[in-house]
């Protein structure tokens, strides 16, 4: 069922990658703008923000795509027909890029995996990408189920839904000629969620609702944990501190990872530069910083939210983090340079503290949250009776908009 709302965006827009119709000589939307097109909002089947990256934008809304951003095209003029199903309807999937731009769609049902073909001219499709005989995953078996790419471009890749495995290419060209991982290990559940930050990537567990964390030994503070002997920086491993806690959700930026609990409390944690702080601090060490007194850079640490208040979403990008409560109301930290928390264009930083946000109107209800690196995007459900049946039908996890 389409529920009627709309998507309201802030930050950088340079690209249009947020609203191609709107033209700042700072290249930026530095208070929550609705973007027009988009009054029809599925919220059952799938995230309303496919994919939101530092220059361009896929928003999935009814049964429409659009394309927002630097293409090499005309905005909203990349062709889509490869992903929408035989009913029209677009289909199940994750689309994932990187600092570039989009690169792909992998789609659920299917395993398929769909290559962004772009001549920088006047066309751009998806275009089905056909592995060889030879290529590991056709030898081995293997189907896909999730991808994601890291800042430091490598790629992890879910196989086989019901028997899971880890795989880690050195980047997506590796993936697509079909060489073998030199990283491959099992999972210890069926991967309900894969996100990257800068070096690492983390899974939660869709049975077990626990996190894991693998990647680069140089970070283990993005990790979450030490790595040791029997559990290595690059094999995915639990995170000691949320051993036993059932996670809803998790979320990732640059440098900072987020978890909240099915109890709807909000974990963090991140890596902290080493020098003194000082004006090359970004706000995520100053956040980590002020938390992590007395304890080690490895701590996973529990936020407060304006008084104990329930958190039902949180979305994190390069140096900004919104945190949505129970209550509906919408809390901000971080960095605003470039209007990404919808402050206006005066406030330039929080300043160390969380700020209450103001994007929907009264009678308006916000269902979800996402980010990019220097954006946010709020989707508002305006039909009363949808959020009634919707609230009488979901279960309550903080997952329930964003998977």
């Amino acid at each position: 069922m389409l529920w009627f709302g709309k998507v309201l965006a802030a930050g950088f827009n340079l690209h249009g990658q947020l609203k191609p119709d709107v033209s700042d000589p700072n290249g930026s939307l530095d208070h929550f703008t609705e973007i027009q097109g988009l009054d029809q909002v599925d919220f059952h089947r799938d995230r309303v923000i496919g994919c939101a990256l530092w220059s361009a934008t896929i928003i999935k809304t009814g049964r429409l795509f659009f394309h927002r951003g630097i293409s090499g095209t005309n905005p909203d003029q990349i062709h889509f027909e490869e992903l929408v199903d035989l009913e029209g309807r677009p289909k199940r999937g994750v689309f994932f890029g990187d600092v570039s731009g989009v690169k792909g769609f992998l789609d659920h049902a299917s395993g398929d995996l769909y290559i962004l073909q772009d001549d920088g001219k006047n066309d751009a499709s998806f275009v089905k990408h056909h592995f060889q005989v030879n290529d590991f995953l056709l030898r081995t078996g293997m189907k896909l189920a999730n991808i994601a790419i890291a800042g430091n471009m490598k790629v992890c890749i879910i196989t086989n839904r019901r028997n899971p495995g880890v795989c880690v290419f050195s980047n997506l060209n590796s993936l697509l000629q079909g060489s073998d991982p030199p990283e491959t290990y099992p999972s210890h559940d069926i991967v309900k969620s894969l996100i990257a930050s800068s070096t690492t990537f983390a899974t939660l567990g869709q049975q077990q609702h626990r996190v894991e964390t693998f990647g680069d030994a140089r970070y283990p503070a993005l990790l979450g944990r030490i790595p040791s002997i029997p559990s290595p920086a690059s094999l995915p491993a639990v995170i000691p501190a949320l051993d036993g806690i059932n996670i809803g959700k998790i979320a990732s930026g640059t440098w900072l990872i987020a978890a909240v609990s099915c109890e709807k409390d909000l974990y963090v944690w991140g890596h902290v530069m080493q020098q003194p702080l000082g004006d090359n601090h970004s706000c995520f060490d100053i956040l980590l910083n002020s938390i992590s007194q007395g304890g080690t850079r490895e701590d996973v640490h529990l936020i407060d939210i304006a008084d104990g208040q329930d958190v039902e979403d949180v979305a994190i990008g390069n140096d900004h983090l919104v945190v949505l409560t129970s209550s509906g109301e919408l809390w901000g930290y971080g960095s605003n340079d470039v209007g990404q928390l919808g402050l206006g264009r005066d406030v330039k930083t929080t300043e160390g503290k969380w700020v209450k946000m103001h994007a929907a109107a009264a009678r308006e209800t916000i269902r979800g949250i996402e980010a990019g690196p220097l954006s946010t995007f709020i989707v508002v459900a305006c039909d009363t009776h949808g959020i009634q049946e919707r609230s009488e039908t979901s279960s309550g996890h903080p997952s329930d908009f964003a998977e």
